[in-house]
């Protein structure tokens, strides 16, 4: 009975100073959590210039004539100059939101050259040839952005230079040269680019251009012939952006 009622003393002493020593601890303090930092996107806007590589397959066409047959009655011609390209770009972006504006001008030393093959004609059998030296661009470019991607479509007015001439097959000089320098046609296309930093730019391009149709005068039969030649390529480049901002995405 003794070591029962000490037991039970001993219990209500613990019940009455328990509170007591809560109170002589010092109080639990609670931090806040730290704020959450917004991740950052990419901004296109900013001017920027580069350099590109390509491949460019081209159609020439058109009617030829002699001294035989009246202006653009003779053979009808159709083939396809190709060859490697490559050059330069220059342009400037502004984007609001995820939508992209800019312009760009562009300018590629090519080297797209075919000849038709032999033509068959009453008075003999014909060959064209065709050389495309350089072409370039003057361009609107409307993009979404994707962080650091960017889908864009582009359109504006495009200029080339070339050379057709054609002849009886092993004529040397032909009767019709035609050498055009700048003659101006359109373009558009469409590509992607990726920012692998936030200066250095990469792309991948598909652009068509029609540098429209150009006049050969004859000398021996004093015949106006037309050349109509036009371009497809693909390019590769990469470029670096001036500056531009990073903006926090929220």
């Amino acid at each position: 009975m003794k070591k029962f009622l000490l037991s039970t003393v001993g219990v209500v002493a613990l019940g009455i100073a328990a509170p007591a020593f809560g109170a002589d601890l010092p109080a639990r303090t609670y931090t806040k959590a730290p704020a959450v930092v917004p991740a950052e996107a990419f901004n296109w806007t900013g001017f920027y210039i580069g350099a590109d590589v390509g491949y460019g397959w081209a159609t020439s066409s058109g009617l030829g004539s002699n001294a035989v047959f009246a202006p653009n009655s003779g053979p009808a011609y159709s083939y396809h100059p190709s060859g490697v390209l490559g050059g330069g770009f220059i342009g400037g972006n502004y984007q609001f939101n995820n939508v992209v504006v800019g312009i760009e001008a562009d300018w590629q030393a090519a080297n797209l050259n075919a000849n038709s093959g032999v033509l068959a004609i009453p008075v003999g059998t014909y060959l064209f040839n065709t050389k495309i030296t350089d072409y370039g661009s003057v361009r609107g470019r409307l993009g979404l952005a994707f962080d650091r991607w960017m889908v864009f479509g582009t359109a504006g007015a495009a200029w080339g230079s070339w050379s057709t001439s054609y002849s009886f097959a092993g004529v040397t000089p032909p009767f019709y040269v035609n050498s055009v320098n700048e003659h101006v046609g359109w373009t558009a296309g469409a590509g992607v680019e990726y920012a692998v930093t936030n200066n250095w730019l990469l792309r991948g391009e598909y652009r068509y251009s029609d540098l429209g149709k150009s006049s050969f005068v004859s000398a021996t039969a004093n015949a106006a012939d037309s050349n109509h030649v036009t371009i497809s390529d693909v390019r590769f480049g990469v470029a670096y952006k001036f500056g531009g901002p990073i903006v926090a995405k929220y």
